[in-house]
C-alpha cells in the first residue's frame, strides 16, 4: 500500500446506523441473486440459455462488473468476463458452427468484429447498442489492466473515428457519423442491402417489411421484437414524418405498386439513412472509454470536436438541436432545410424526447469530463432543457402544473407531458450533478416546484424499476441533497432490496428443466440491481442505462486486496454534496477486523481533495477494564488535514465510524481508469 497518502483513523465506537447495516445486507442479497441467475440460466462456459437480440443477451448479464467494482465478491468479475466473452462469440458472424451449438429459431448472428452488424437494423442504433455496452464500460471500472478489454476499447473506437476501413462510420471531411444505423459492418445507407430478419414464427421479413415498420409501426404487429408479423396497415393515409416534406401523405399500401414501392425505398434511403442525428452523441461514451484506458489525446479531441459540432448546430438553429444532418453535413439537407423529422428525433411519436435526450446526456457528460469540467459543453443538454421549459404550458388554471412538449412535427410542438417524472432519461439530475451550479439547481427546483404545486407525483417516492434507472429514482436523491428527503438512503436501498428478494424468490420457484427454459425462451429480469449502491456510496446518479459512463463523486479501493470497491464490513454514504465539498460517512460494521480503504476523488480520479475535516474521539480512561472504558468520559475534537491530491486512506478499527468533510477541487486531473496503485495511467500488461 502507498504510505504517502494522507491517513485518517476513525476513533468513534458506536452501534452502526441502520443505513450501514442495510447496505451490507444489500451487498449480500445481490450476490445471492447473481449466483442463482448464473447457476440456473447460463451454461458453465457463460453462454446464456435464452436467445433473442444480442443487446438483450448482454443486458440480462449486465451490472456484474460494476457490482464487483463497488465491492461485490471477486467471482462476479470472473462471471462478467466469462459471460461477455461467451455471448460475444455466440452471436459473432465470424464463428464456425459446431454440433454443440444450440439450435433455436430466434438465433441470428448479430456481431461483426465483436460489434453490432446490420442484420437487425433497428438494433444497430445507440438505444440498443448502448444497452449492450454497459458490460463493456464496466470492465474499465473493474479490471482496466486486462489487455483484451483495452484492445477492444481501441478497436471499437476505431470504427467511429475513421481508423477502421471495414467500418467507415465516420466521415472525416464533413465531421459526421454517416447514418443513424451503424456498427462493426459500417453505416447502413441502402435499405435494399438488408438481408432479412428471422421472427419467432419462423418467417423471414425483408427490406420492404423493414421500411413498412418504420413508416407505419402498427401495421406489422410486434415486428420490432421479432414477433409474429401481422398485415394490418393503417386505414387512413400516413403522415410519415421520416419522409416529410418530400412525401406529404403516403397511401397505406404504397408497397403493393412496384413503381411506387421503388420510389419510396429510394426516398427512404436518401432522407432517413443518410447522415447524422443527435442520438449518435452516444458514440462519445465509446470513445471516452478508449481514452480512459489509454490517455490518448486523439480520443479526447474527437469527443470535444463532435460535441462542439452539435452545439454549433444548436446555435445556428435558433437554440433547438436539429435531428437530421445530411450526407454533406448540412442540417435538413434531404428535407428542404427542415430541421426535424429524423429517424430518432423530435418526431418519433409521443415522448420522442426520451430517445433524443439519451445522446444529449451522454455527449454532455463525456465532453464535460474530458474537457476538465468546461461547463460550455453542457450546453448541448442544458439548452434543450431550456427549449422544453420555454415551450411548456400549464395543464389547467388551478393546478398550474408544468407540461412540456415531448415531440415536434408539422403542427409544431405537441404531445405535452411531464418532465420525465414517470420514466425516461433523467436529464435534469444528470445536468445538475455535472455542474453542481446554482443556475442548474434553479432549473431543477423550478421544475420540481411547478410539478409538486400542481399536484404531481411526490419526488420523494421511489418506484421499483429493476436494474434500470430513470428520472424517478434520481429525483428522490436530488431531494435528499436538497434537504427535503432525509429518509432517502434507507428508502432507496429498501426498494432495491425488495426487488432483488422478489427475483430470488421467483428464480428459486422456477422448476423448469434446462431444456424447458431453452424451449420457452423466457427468463427472469436481471437481478443484479446496483442503483442504490451507486447512489449512496458514490454520491452520484447511476450511469445512464443506454450506455452512459459512471459519474461518481467518490470511489473506494481496498489496498490490501488490491481491488476496487469497499472492503468487507465497510459501508459508505455520501450525505452532503456541493461544488466544492463532499461529506462521507464510513462505518466498519464488523466487530473483529480493522478495515482500510482508499478514497478517490471522482470516478476516474478527475477531482482532487483539498483537505479533510473529521471528529476525533478521546476517552478519559485508556485502560483494559471494559466497565471503566464504557463509563469513561468522551471528548470530541475537530481535526483537519491537508490532502491536495486525489486519494487518501482511512483506517476503520472494529465497530468504528467517521464522518469526513472533504474539500473538492473538481476536474483538476486527467481522468483515467487507473487504480491508485497504478499511478496516473493504466499499466500495459
Amino acid at each position: 500500500m502507498d504510505t504517502s497518502y494522507t491517513k485518517i483513523t476513525a476513533t468513534k465506537i458506536a452501534p452502526p446506523p441502520d443505513w450501514a447495516l442495510l447496505q451490507r445486507r444489500l451487498f449480500d442479497i445481490i450476490a445471492i441473486a447473481g449466483d442463482v441467475a448464473t447457476e440456473k440460466y447460463a451454461r458453465s462456459d457463460g453462454r446464456v440459455y435464452h436467445f433473442f437480440d444480442v443487446d438483450d443477451a448482454y443486458e440480462s448479464r449486465s451490472m456484474r462488473g460494476i457490482f464487483y467494482a463497488l465491492g461485490g465478491p471477486r467471482r462476479f468479475l470472473d462471471i462478467a468476463k466469462r459471460e461477455w466473452d461467451a455471448i460475444t462469440w455466440l452471436y459473432s458472424e465470424e464463428r464456425q458452427l459446431t454440433d454443440d451449438d444450440p439450435n433455436h429459431p430466434m438465433y441470428m448472428p448479430q456481431l461483426r468484429n465483436e460489434y453490432w452488424n446490420l442484420d437487425i437494423p433497428f438494433n444497430a442504433d445507440w438505444f440498443h447498442m448502448g444497452e449492450g455496452n454497459q458490460m463493456l464500460y464496466d470492465f474499465g471500472l473493474a479490471d482496466p489492466t486486462n489487455p483484451s478489454n483495452r484492445e477492444r476499447a481501441r478497436k471499437f473506437a476505431a470504427m467511429y473515428i475513421g481508423e477502421d476501413p471495414d467500418a467507415p462510420n465516420w466521415d472525416p471531411v464533413h465531421k459526421i457519423i454517416r447514418s443513424p444505423l451503424h456498427g462493426g459492418a459500417g453505416p447502413m445507407t441502402e435499405v435494399r442491402k438488408h438481408k432479412g430478419i428471422v421472427h419467432t414464427d419462423g418467417n423471414v421479413s425483408d427490406h420492404v417489411h423493414l421500411v413498412r415498420h418504420w413508416l407505419d409501426r402498427r401495421s406489422l404487429g410486434d415486428f420490432g421484437h421479432r414477433g409474429t408479423m401481422e398485415d394490418n396497415p393503417s386505414a387512413e393515409p400516413l403522415l410519415p414524418h421520416f419522409l416529410y416534406p418530400r412525401v406529404k401523405e403516403l397511401e397505406p399500401r404504397w408497397y403493393e405498386d412496384n413503381a411506387r414501392r421503388e420510389e419510396i425505398l429510394d426516398i427512404f434511403d436518401e432522407m432517413v439513412l443518410q447522415g447524422d442525428e443527435p442520438s449518435n452523441l452516444c458514440t462519445t461514451a465509446l470513445i471516452t472509454n478508449a481514452y480512459l484506458y489509454t490517455g490518448d489525446e486523439k480520443y479526447k479531441k474527437w469527443v470535444l470536436d463532435y460535441v462542439q459540432g452539435w452545439i454549433d448546430r444548436i446555435e445556428t438553429n435558433d437554440g433547438i438541436i436539429p435531428d437530421n444532418v445530411g450526407s454533406t453535413g448540412v442540417v435538413g439537407e434531404a428535407r428542404d432545410g427542415q430541421w426535424w423529422g429524423g429517424l430518432h428525433g423530435w418526431s418519433t411519436g409521443e415522448r420522442a424526447i426520451d430517445r433524443l435526450f439519451l445522446g444529449l446526456i451522454i455527449g454532455a457528460e463525456c465532453a464535460h469530463l474530458l474537457s476538465g469540467g468546461d461547463d460550455s459543453y453542457l450546453e448541448v443538454l442544458r439548452s434543450q432543457v431550456r427549449v422544453l421549459m420555454e415551450n411548456s404550458i400549464e395543464t389547467d388554471n388551478e393546478s398550474r402544473c408544468m407540461a412540456v412538449p415531448t415531440s415536434y412535427g408539422a403542427e409544431g410542438w405537441a404531445s405535452y407531458g411531464d418532465f420525465s417524472i414517470r420514466g425516461g432519461p433523467p436529464h435534469l439530475t444528470h445536468l445538475y450533478h455535472a455542474s453542481l451550479s446554482e443556475s442548474d439547481h434553479e432549473i431543477v427546483t423550478r421544475v420540481r416546484d411547478r410539478w409538486l404545486n400542481g399536484g404531481g407525483d411526490d419526488w420523494n417516492d421511489i418506484p421499483l424499476t429493476g436494474d434500470r434507472g430513470g428520472a424517478r429514482t434520481e429525483f428522490s436523491q436530488f431531494q435528499y441533497y436538497d434537504g427535503k428527503n432525509p429518509d432517502w438512503p434507507i428508502q432507496t436501498m429498501n426498494a432495491d432490496y425488495e426487488q432483488v428478494a422478489g427475483y430470488i424468490e421467483a428464480m428459486e420457484r422456477d422448476s423448469r428443466t434446462v431444456q424447458q427454459i431453452i424451449d420457452d425462451n423466457n427468463w427472469p429480469p436481471n437481478p443484479v440491481i446496483v442503483k442504490a449502491l451507486i447512489q449512496t456510496t458514490m454520491g452520484s446518479p447511476a450511469p445512464l442505462y443506454n450506455g452512459g459512463i459512471l459519474r461518481a463523486t467518490v470511489r473506494y479501493f481496498d489496498p490490501y486486496e488490491q481491488r476496487p470497491g469497499l472492503p468487507s464490513d465497510v459501508s459508505a454514504l455520501v450525505d452532503e454534496l456541493s461544488a466544492d465539498k463532499v461529506c462521507i460517512q464510513l462505518v466498519n460494521t464488523g466487530h473483529s477486523e480493522t478495515r482500510t480503504l482508499i478514497v478517490q476523488a471522482g470516478a476516474f480520479g478527475e477531482h482532487s481533495f483539498t483537505d479533510v475535516s473529521f471528529d476525533e474521539t478521546t476517552y478519559s480512561y485508556d485502560g483494559i477494564n471494559p466497565g471503566l472504558r464504557t463509563r469513561a468520559e468522551q471528548t470530541q475534537s475537530c481535526a483537519s488535514t491537508a490532502v491536495n491530491g486525489k486519494h487518501f486512506t482511512v483506517e476503520l478499527p472494529p465497530m468504528t465510524s467517521v464522518r469526513l468533510e472533504c474539500g473538492l477541487d473538481r476536474f483538476s486531473n486527467n481522468p483515467t481508469y487507473a487504480f491508485p496503485w497504478h499511478g496516473d495511467e493504466v499499466p500495459i500488461e
